[in-house]
């Protein structure tokens, strides 16, 4: 992305120094501007941090890969790593179906693997729902779509079980719908049978193949990023308010970022802490704000002798007998350097409600390793390193009224000038970090033209 020339620089907070944050920052720095990020914690990344634990490298918050349909991420990451190649892998993903029984991913994709007493379950679950939904509505609640889009048997086995499991919901009546698409897969009919009858066909195909760093693990990714901005970082500073600038409309004259004078204000604050940071909400925004929910993540990385390490990149675990985690990820296959030489990582996730954060000191390690070892994937007794770390803001929780309430949040924000919502909690989007680049070089495509006219606030953008 070129710079676009400019008549005077404009002071921009970028409050919050994740992949978006940094992504904006970089670009508008490289315009000329005069940037500064504000971070809360004592290094930045946000959800893609990692870190060195006994010469294994952890993920912080799962495990993260490279890869994306975005032209212009992908031409940015070669330029970015382009004196360290990242290590190219196909994706082997599984579901731990029964104890020793992996069987792919997607489910659908795979049904001939299954047991045949539930292929043939899921079969006819499949084809009785493609019969039964055609010409009727999509449901509104996730539990209704699930067995309206896949039938009894697939959700019985792998959809139900594994989604109360990940989102910590056991109605899922009260999930909505508008979060599916692209998230969940969806199978053609014709590949459903074809899995059926023992041909496993692919799904995700834009992941067949992902990229990840050689060194450092996924936070050399927002490491190199950050790069350019040394010095314009400051870690350690949680933003307590954001004001408009006195006189005129609220942010027609910039914005006081905890007393200090700004332009331009981009947010990657997650939505709902806005009412508590941002002045001059109005009440209808305010109370939406507060409404929205989440979810954490709890990460436990555990060393183990090689001869656990799978050849999977990553395996679901859907079912209760397995354990508390939801998924687990072979991350010394990612990367050489991942683990020492002769061993291997395994990094498993356990999502949370907010108030019922999981145990992630020795006690809590110790008992997950031990419902992973119930499971058959490694031997508890046996760890030669473990470490754990506790996300309290990881995934959005999309409940039925979701979508009403990001949309009076957002409808607010997005009309006060000089703010700029950003990233997956400061526009509520589940996005993958990817995602997350692109949407700050979105961002940055608007803002440098009008930025080059003069460093002050611009009137409200229309977003799609």
């Amino acid at each position: 992305m070129s710079a676009a020339p400019h008549t005077a620089a404009a002071r921009i907070a970028v409050c919050g120094g994740g992949p978006a944050g940094l992504m904006a920052a970089r670009l508008l720095q490289a315009a000329g501007h005069d940037v500064t990020v504000l971070e809360a914690a004592e290094a930045i990344g946000g959800l893609c941090r990692s870190r060195e634990v006994d010469g294994y490298t952890f993920d912080l918050a799962g495990g993260h890969i490279l890869f994306t349909k975005d032209r212009r991420v992908a031409a940015f990451w070669d330029e970015l790593f382009a004196d360290e190649p990242c290590v190219s892998s196909r994706r082997e993903t599984r579901i731990l179906h029964e104890r020793g029984r992996f069987v792919g991913y997607p489910f659908e994709n795979a049904l001939g693997e299954l047991p045949l007493e539930h292929n043939l379950e899921c079969t006819e679950g499949v084809l009785r729902a493609s019969i039964e939904r055609d010409g009727t509505n999509e449901p509104a609640s996730f539990q209704e779509w699930i067995t309206w889009k896949m039938g009894a048997g697939v959700a019985r086995h792998f959809m139900e079980p594994y989604n109360r499991k990940i989102w910590k919901c056991q109605d899922l009546h009260a999930m909505g719908t508008s979060w599916i698409a692209g998230r969940v897969p969806d199978a053609p009919l014709a590949d459903v049978l074809r899995s059926s009858l023992g041909q496993t066909t692919q799904g995700y195909v834009h992941q067949a193949v992902f990229r990840y760093p050689l060194r450092g693990g996924f936070a050399a990714v927002h490491v190199r990023i950050a790069r350019p901005l040394a010095g314009r970082i400051r870690l350690r500073h949680r933003v307590r308010r954001i004001e408009p600038a006195a006189g005129g409309r609220p942010g027609e004259r910039g914005w006081q970022v905890d007393g200090e004078r700004f332009d331009h204000v981009i947010s990657t604050l997650p939505l709902h802490v806005l009412p508590d940071v941002l002045g001059g909400m109005d009440d209808g925004a305010a109370g939406a704000a507060r409404r929205l929910q989440w979810r954490g993540l709890a990460s436990y990385l555990f060393g183990v002798d090689r001869e656990h390490v799978r050849p999977y990149s990553w395996v679901y675990l859907p079912h209760d007998w397995q354990g508390p985690a939801n998924r687990i990820t072979y991350l010394s296959n990612y990367s050489p350097n991942n683990a020492p030489a002769d061993r291997g990582s395994i990094l498993a996730e356990v999502t949370f409600e907010p108030g019922r954060e999981p145990d992630i000191g020795a006690a809590g390690r110790r008992a997950l390793a031990e419902a992973l070892e119930g499971a058959g994937l490694l031997r508890a007794a046996a760890l030669r390193a473990s470490d754990a770390h506790r996300n309290p803001l990881a995934y959005i929780f999309y409940d039925r009224d979701f979508e009403a309430k990001r949309r009076t949040v957002l409808e607010h924000v997005d009309a006060l000038p000089g703010f700029h919502a950003l990233g997956r909690f400061g526009r509520y989007e589940y996005h993958n970090s990817d995602q997350c680049l692109a949407q700050a070089m979105d961002l940055v495509d608007r803002l440098l033209p009008a930025l080059a006219r003069g460093g002050g606030p611009l009137a409200p953008e229309r977003r799609a």
